[in-house]
């Protein structure tokens, strides 16, 4: 009677250790290639409100809307609504109904969420540095892109709500319309942004100081206002090492780093900046 041939305990061994190799190969290749495809979603969002933008353009005169009231409307930034939806909650909350005039050329369309950082979100997102938990909000992402601050006509006339630019200075780099924009290609339209600000170590240099709170990208010439985002084909322990999806006012859609690591001896942080002011 002939005997069964069986494996070994150390074939056993040998074949779980190729195993165990293989996929130590081809996990971080099914990662990269799962962020790549959600940057191409998030690059084909952009390209949409690229598309919205121009639509919203014709139709008014080449004036771009404000863009801290485009999506959501100015009724939204009363103090009584405040008080139930404050705005560093805004990118989550479900309660907040957009009635603003850059909406209804968006509404139809599916493209407000960039799928990265809705996985970032649910893990980053209670870390807001503005996050209000005395409301217990849910963080289910419904808006993740925001529009240059530049782009309008400065401050909102009988809001309370003073202009960051102006604050800061800028309003004569106030583009109120197309026309006033010298290089679209390289001015950006919208972006990404993070939810966490960044600093750089040891000297303490702010590169941003807000998170992603509402749809008004606010750059500051000089660093310390609003940062594009670094999320993008990062690791999970370096997500300031990545890129941003940045839409610029010609329409088309380019991946951008935030700030140049020898920009930040000068205090501001780099391109990310000053392609937002440059015209």
């Amino acid at each position: 009677m002939k005997c069964k041939k069986a494996f070994t305990l150390i074939e056993l061994l040998v074949v779980i250790a190729i195993i165990a190799l293989l996929l130590a190969v081809l996990i971080p290749s099914l990662r990269k290639a799962k962020e790549q495809v959600r940057c191409l979603v998030c690059k084909s969002n952009l390209r949409n409100y690229g598309l919205a933008g121009a639509m919203y353009l014709q139709e008014n005169g080449n004036a771009f809307p404000h863009p801290m009231v485009c999506v959501d409307g100015s009724r939204t930034f009363e103090s009584a609504y405040l008080a139930q939806h404050p705005k560093s909650c805004r990118w989550h909350d479900d309660g907040v109904e957009p009635e603003g005039p850059f909406w209804p050329y968006l509404a139809a369309n599916d493209v407000h969420i960039c799928p990265t950082f809705a996985i970032i979100s649910k893990t980053r997102g209670i870390n807001h540095p503005e996050h209000d938990l005395t409301l217990n909000i849910p963080i289910h992402p419904r808006l993740t892109y925001s529009m240059n601050g530049f782009l309008s006509a400065g401050g909102m006339v009988g809001s309370f709500y003073e202009d960051l630019i102006n604050k800061a200075g800028h309003g004569s780099l106030q583009m109120a319309k197309l026309t006033n924009v010298r290089t679209p290609y390289d001015t950006l339209f919208a972006t990404e942004e993070n939810i966490w600000t960044i600093t750089k170590e040891n000297d303490g240099i702010s590169v941003s100081i807000w998170g992603l709170n509402d749809m008004y990208f606010g750059p500051d010439k000089y660093g310390n206002g609003d940062s594009i985002a670094t999320f993008h084909k990062a690791a999970d322990v370096k997500l300031n090492g990545g890129v941003s999806n940045v839409l610029f006012v010609d329409n088309h859609v380019e991946e951008r780093k935030a700030f140049e690591q020898e920009d930040l001896t000068l205090r501001y942080s780099g391109k990310s900046y000053f392609m937002s002011i440059k015209h």
